[in-house]
């Protein structure tokens, strides 16, 4: 008699349960967002702080990511600058980098004053 109970909860367990795949392998975020006046798509952002004086945004990379693969496009208005940063050159490498890489821009190279606003126009995306 236990031995028939026990076999039918093991099976009305079994009936019951669900199974979850999640793709993990699609590393590229499926966002598209163009700049302003460009074809291009604004790149995806994996993070972005003011440290002091700089502008520091995350990016992927797959090892071969620079700072000169990225122009950045600013637009100031009423005391705001805005920043959008285009990839200018695919990394093609094959690095496994799955924290992506930090770049560092200068506020003042963009006429931005310490404790000036800033707003970034690119999607931000979670890693």
């Amino acid at each position: 008699m236990k031995l028939a109970s026990l076999a039918a909860v093991i099976a009305l367990g079994l009936s019951t349960s669900a199974c979850v795949i999640i793709d993990a392998d699609d590393s590229q975020p499926n966002i598209a967002v163009s700049a302003q006046g460009s074809d291009r798509p604004l790149e995806a952002l994996r993070g972005a702080r003011v440290d002091g004086a700089d502008l520091v945004v995350r990016v992927s990379s797959n090892g071969c990511t620079q700072q000169e693969d990225f122009s950045v496009e600013t637009q100031r208005r009423d005391g705001l600058t805005s920043f959008s940063f285009v990839r200018k050159r695919p990394d093609n490498c094959k690095a496994l980098m799955p924290e992506g890489l930090e770049l560092r821009y200068p506020l003042d190279a963009f006429g931005v004053e310490r404790g000036g606003k800033i707003r970034l126009r690119n999607p931000l995306v979670r890693p």
